[in-house]
């Protein structure tokens, strides 16, 4: 009855009110969309635009067919994710989600262990603060820090919590002492996080505790905060998997018991049906438990 290409066409003139906003979006020339919009509105036998010297409007039926279109446009993309996953798994590729910290101190060395057995399994580590899709396939497995998953049709495995406390510099220490508790944060300097960790339960707690006239300044990932601690500029938060693997960070311990996380594997069932996948996620989380005292901060000492 009609090509998708003409709907994908048909929906870039819709959102950009042009044919010539849509060919720049699209790649393709102006007069190719105009063709093509006219061959949609054949096949249709319906007028899906008005056309004005200041752009294209949709008419009534547009507007009807607009949303059916961005129904296609989905499934379209779920087609095509899922066509990228099934290949990428099959020649034995596993996209994995994490926070950089867990991948720089916890992954990458289970990632080693494994393929020494499994040489033929290749990771593609994917860091990101933001939580990727699992269902569009932007990853294949995800560890993420939860109360509990939302998503019902996700398959979860609870992994050990992971400790936050509180870290400064030593030199930040010889000059302005250590805080010893949390309610001695606010007679310090403090580095807060920002964009989306900012609104974590982590970044939330920091915040209600710290002075906010003595804030030095603001991280927008865990990596840029141990970097701003280590150059002695206030006292921040930070994972014990960073904060104990650090040089010369001091720290409260024991941590907070209100900081602990709990965190995640998570993966869809059509991920989770591939054996090889299975196998590497059974070694990561055997692995990640033999590390609980680890994750819960355990190596955290204040200086004398």
């Amino acid at each position: 009855m009609f090509d998708w290409g003409d709907v994908r066409v048909f929906l870039a003139v819709a959102r950009a009110g042009s044919t010539l906003q849509a060919a720049h979006g699209l790649g393709i020339n102006q007069t190719t969309v105009s063709r093509r919009i006219q061959a949609l509105e054949a096949a249709l036998g319906l007028t899906l635009f008005v056309r004005r010297s200041t752009g294209y409007s949709l008419t009534s039926h547009g507007e009807t067919l607009f949303e059916s279109a961005e129904r296609v446009e989905g499934s379209v993309q779920a087609f095509a994710s899922d066509a990228d996953r099934l290949r990428r798994l099959s020649g034995g590729v596993i996209r994995v989600t994490a926070p950089e910290s867990m991948f720089a101190h916890l992954l990458a060395p289970i990632v080693r262990a494994y393929r020494r057995s499994h040489s033929e399994v290749r990771i593609e580590p994917v860091s990101s603060e933001r939580y990727l899709d699992l269902e569009r396939g932007e990853a294949d497995i995800a560890f993420r820090s939860v109360k509990a998953p939302s998503e019902e049709r996700l398959i979860a495995q609870r992994l050990p919590d992971m400790a936050w406390t509180l870290y400064c510099s030593a030199d930040y220490a010889a000059e302005y002492g250590a805080p010893r508790d949390p309610e001695e944060l606010c007679d310090h300097a403090v580095l807060v996080y920002d964009s989306a960790l900012e609104q974590t339960r982590w970044g939330r707690w920091l915040a209600a505790h710290a002075d906010p006239d003595r804030i030095a300044a603001r991280s927008n990932s865990v990596t840029n905060m141990v970097g701003l601690i280590r150059a002695s500029l206030g006292v921040g938060l930070l994972p014990c998997l960073e904060g104990d693997t650090a040089s010369l960070l001091r720290c409260i311990d024991p941590p907070p018991p209100d900081l602990a996380g709990a965190w995640w594997l998570l993966m869809t069932p059509e991920v989770h049906s591939v054996p090889a996948v299975r196998r590497f996620t059974d070694f990561t989380v055997a692995q990640l438990r033999r590390q609980r005292r680890f994750l819960a901060g355990e190596r955290c000492a204040l200086a004398d």
